[in-house]
């Protein structure tokens, strides 16, 4: 399930929409965009709301909720920010090299917030120390 964007309204409001940037999604109970995604979920006198199923980050970004009472319009903005896990794309291949050389590892990794990338070298003497350990 989606995330869901709640707009509080009162008795007076004659019309009420939900913008994602300046492009409508919803205006009262009419659907605006073609993202099937996106769904109404609740339009009564105190409750706007819709869902936007399977996000990803291209929906990320500010989201407007327009209300008209009395001729006067409101909005209220809330941003939404889209958090991917990390994973690495890329890593460098196992490799043997004389003792006294140079080498260069690679790692790339994507996700949102940007990953933190850390090397750590596991050495076959620790493994051995804690091997009686383990019996």
């Amino acid at each position: 399930m989606g995330p869901r964007n709640r707009c509080i309204v009162d008795n007076r409001v004659t019309r009420v929409a939900w913008l994602n940037r300046s492009s409508i999604l919803y205006a009262g109970n009419d659907k605006w965009c073609l993202d099937p995604r996106v769904e109404l979920i609740a339009n009564t006198k105190t409750h706007y709301a819709i869902r936007i199923n399977d996000v990803d980050v291209y929906d990320e970004g500010p989201y407007t909720c327009s209300v008209q009472t009395d001729n006067h319009p409101k909005t209220s903005r809330v941003h939404l920010i889209v958090q991917v896990p990390p994973k690495i794309i890329e890593i460098s291949s196992d490799i043997s090299i004389n003792e006294g050389g140079n080498i260069s590892l690679t790692c790339i990794a994507t996700g949102r917030p940007d990953p933190t990338i850390t090397w750590r070298h596991i050495s076959p003497k620790e493994d051995l120390k804690l091997a009686p350990d383990r019996i």
